[in-house]
């Protein structure tokens, strides 16, 4: 598990508000091919995605967070859905340190429109003390492996998320271009889930996490940057082009990478994925990428 806090309160988050759209469009109107209406995100301080969410009766405002690794739900909201917190969820940080979070199993998670996600284990983690003081309340966050097994089509720019039929995902990427990726799914009693897209480098393949939590467009690990073509002396962010290749062509982007000490070859975080509407397929583990709508 990646912690998303811990990229919340780095010095190495960048602003993205240029590139997020105003709040998308309540659902009932599709743009897509989709099996439903898109589901609107928010916009979190103009760095995330957050999305309305009823857990165990209760709604709340979770942030959306894809390199989360963890659901997790603060201790506040935990109380409300009436948690008692037990047992331990442990994950890693990029910086290798271990984190330990209390759960709350069997929680039943809806969100906008009456889509109904599996029961989920949340963690549990304070969010006040990673947030800028004038942030909007945030009750927890929702990972990847709260859409374990699901098939849809992730819009950051625009603020959609959209679930898609097989029908609709197939016609969906027909036209987009499918990325090679690895789907973690870790964690203490097998819980987590993490998505890395592989990244050709000089000596071999390098595997880079998908972070819609995370403030820094490129994050290359000190000990392979210079064989992703970065120079690993440099500790302030550089310009860098990132090629993931692709099946029927590569997916590049000139953007800025920085060069860290930490446990994962790579991460692609938020400045970048809303360049891309990514379509995921966690029951088949397959993701396909096409260009955003400026």
């Amino acid at each position: 598990m990646r912690s998303m806090p811990l990229l919340l309160a780095s010095a190495l988050a960048v602003a993205v508000t240029s590139l997020l759209s105003a709040p998308a469009a309540a659902a009932g109107s599709a743009t897509g091919p989709g099996a439903a209406s898109p589901i609107a995100l928010g916009d979190f301080m103009g760095r995330l995605r957050s999305i309305e969410v009823v857990a165990g009766g209760q709604r709340g405002t979770f942030l959306l967070d894809t390199g989360g690794g963890v659901s997790f739900a603060t201790p506040e909201f935990a109380k409300r859905v009436g948690c008692e917190p037990w047992g331990r969820i442990t994950g890693f940080r990029l910086t290798g340190e271990r984190l330990d979070l209390p759960r709350c199993d069997g929680v039943a998670i809806s969100l906008p429109g009456g889509k109904v996600l599996a029961p989920a284990t949340l963690g549990v983690l304070d969010l006040k003390p990673l947030l800028p003081p004038n942030a909007p309340v945030a009750d927890g966050s929702l990972a990847l492996d709260a859409f374990d097994g699901q098939a849809f089509t992730l819009d950051l720019r625009a603020g959609t998320l959209e679930f898609e039929t097989p029908e609709s995902l197939a016609k969906r990427t027909a036209s987009a271009i499918e990325i090679p990726i690895r789907v973690a799914r870790h964690g203490s009693s097998g819980h987590g889930l993490g998505v890395s897209a592989r990244m050709k480098a000089a000596k071999g393949d390098l595997w880079l996490e998908l972070d819609s939590g995370g403030g820094a467009p490129v994050l290359l690990r000190d000990t392979v940057a210079a064989e992703a073509g970065a120079d690993p002396a440099q500790t302030q962010p550089q310009p860098y082009t990132l090629t993931l290749p692709g099946k029927g062509g590569d997916v590049t982007l000139p953007t800025r990478a920085i060069v860290r000490d930490m446990i994962h070859d790579g991460v692609v975080g938020m400045p970048v994925l809303v360049h891309w509407q990514l379509i995921f397929d966690l029951a088949g583990d397959r993701l396909w990428v096409v260009p955003a709508k400026p």
